[in-house]
């Protein structure tokens, strides 16, 4: 098992608890300091962690499964709640300096940071990019499979040939690769499998005439 795959749950676990407790007392010290009782006042903050918690959850759920309108409604949900979460928390500050503040207002901030951290995990950007690859990969093996490759190839040989009849040498695969209008790495596939057939079919054309010869003679 892959050390990564667990390490990283686990430290923004960490650091979501750290942030939510922090936070917790924050919004309790802001709703007292607004009027709320002291049962509303420690109830309070966690109509604002229980929001932040839910739309957490459909974060980190697979978005393939989710509409956008369901990833939309999830995404403004949690940043209206970090929203809230941090005017609570920095207007709990003791004092509007920059330490009461910072101290203050970085819990939900951490929050946010884990949790994006989570949802963006580089596993989920290699297998997209590994997947991305091999269809891509895919798609090339099936275009010089039977299908366009083969005409691909018929334009290049047609282009090599007269290419020799005005210029008197093969075609380069930069030549190929903008008459044809095509990749600089399928240029050069090209360029040189009308190189190797050329090749073949000049040593056979040789070979004909050797044959030819000894026969007359």
């Amino acid at each position: 098992m892959d050390l990564e795959a667990w390490v990283r749950p686990l430290c923004a676990l960490v650091v979501a608890g750290v942030a939510a407790y922090a936070s917790y007392v924050h919004q309790r010290e802001f709703a007292r300091q607004g009027g709320a009782d002291p049962v509303s006042a420690s109830l309070w903050p966690l109509s604002v962690d229980g929001l932040l918690l839910l739309a957490t959850a459909g974060l980190l759920k697979n978005s393939e499964s989710v509409t956008r309108r369901a990833r939309w409604a999830v995404r403004s949900a949690f940043l209206l709640g970090i929203a809230v979460s941090l005017a609570a928390n920095v207007a709990a500050a003791p004092a509007v300096e920059w330490k009461p503040v910072l101290v203050a207002g970085w819990p939900p901030v951490a929050l946010l940071l884990s949790v994006e951290l989570l949802v963006h995990r580089p596993a989920d950007l290699t297998k997209d990019g590994a997947a991305h690859l091999e269809r891509g990969q895919e798609a090339d093996d099936a275009t010089t499979a039977d299908g366009p490759g083969d005409l691909l190839l018929q334009k290049a040989r047609t282009l090599d040939a007269r290419h020799w009849e005005e210029h008197r040498r093969p075609a380069s695969a930069e030549t190929i690769r903008k008459e044809l209008h095509i990749g600089a790495a399928r240029s050069r596939h090209l360029a040189a499998l009308v190189r190797n057939v050329s090749e073949a079919s000049a040593r056979s054309a040789e070979l004909g005439e050797a044959e030819g010869r000894r026969r007359f003679e």
